[in-house]
């Protein structure tokens, strides 16, 4: 089964999160040692945003292409639809919009399980499988 991975478990791992960076970087080497999962080129803007943020913005293309050079991780486009059903997913899940596009891409493919700590939002999606361990 195909794991979607979010924007938190990137970025916990990048910053070596003193709570959730262990556990974020041990979810990434599984998915380096042959678990599949995909992930959306949002999260990979997300990531690039939270560095820039940061003060970061030469970190942000290493780190690209570092989650870019895992074998097991696909890298889904955002289509337009997924726009459209994420803004409609805004009101009915009480998410924000980047999330909510998360959510119809991870829709559009089927997928039941995510990779997060994100119980606010994705982990209210009762056919949704939020996973952090």
């Amino acid at each position: 089964m195909t794991s979607f991975l979010d924007t938190n478990i990137f970025i916990y791992a990048i910053s070596g999160h003193p709570e959730f960076g262990s556990i974020s970087k041990q979810i990434l080497k599984r998915v380096e040692a042959g678990e599949e999962a995909v992930t959306s080129t949002l999260v990979l803007c997300e990531v690039a945003w939270v560095l820039e943020a940061k003060g970061a913005q030469s970190d942000i293309k290493p780190v690209l292409e570092k989650i870019l050079s895992y074998d097991h991780v696909g890298v889904v486009e955002v289509l337009t639809d997924d726009l459209v059903v994420g803004a409609a997913y805004i009101s009915q899940f009480g998410m924000d919009f980047n999330d909510a596009v998360n959510l119809a891409i991870i829709e559009r493919l089927g997928i039941t399980k995510v990779y997060s700590n994100d119980k606010r939002h994705l982990g209210r999606i009762d056919h949704i499988e939020t996973v952090f361990e």
